[in-house]
């Protein structure tokens, strides 16, 4: 009988050694359609982000538009208004009313006009459309400002169009008028 148990025992340790053997495949073969899976969720659920935000995207722009449809409708009356009024102050009145309603959608949409005038000029808020000479005051103040720059929640929307100063510098002349400072 020790015969025959030793080689059961043998036989069994094969059998063993065999399933270990087979266990790493299979285990790579489980690993593999995981990961395959896992992919696939992640493809899924990147599509889905995407057409979620697209959804959110199409309602805060249908929002927006109909806000400016309705400010479209009052300068529209507006126009129709001009036709016949013959009083120039009501037209212009008509006007400033339709320039506030823009005003305070885009307020509420969180944009905020900037404030230029006299401020040091800096070319990531301003683009320089022209310079101006000066004989009083600093050099590099925006003096004038062409088109307004515009803030959308503290994130630079538009820059402003600006006129800069350039400081005229006074040349000391004699009684001949040569420069004095050579």
């Amino acid at each position: 009988m020790e015969e025959k148990e030793v080689l059961e025992k043998e036989e069994t340790k094969e059998i063993e050694l065999k399933k270990e053997d087979a266990k790493p495949e299979t285990l790579v073969d489980d690993w593999e359609i995981k990961y395959i899976r896992l992919q696939a969720e992640f493809e899924n659920f990147r599509q889905r982000l995407r057409r979620e935000k697209e959804e959110w995207q199409e309602i805060a722009n249908s929002r927006l538009i109909k806000e400016i449809v309705n400010i479209m409708d009052n300068f529209s009356l507006a126009l129709e208004t001009i036709k016949h009024a013959m009083e120039k102050d009501a037209i212009i009145e008509g006007i400033y009313m339709i320039y506030r309603q823009f005003e305070n959608l885009l307020q509420n949409e969180g944009v905020i006009k900037m404030e230029t005038i006299g401020k040091p000029f800096d070319p990531s808020l301003h683009e320089a459309v022209g310079m101006e000479e000066v004989e009083d005051g600093e050099d590099n103040l925006v003096i004038r400002e062409v088109s307004p720059g515009y803030f959308l929640k503290n994130k630079l929307l538009r820059p402003a169009k600006v006129i800069v100063s350039k400081k005229i510098e006074k040349k000391e002349v004699d009684k001949d008028g040569k420069d004095c400072r050579n």
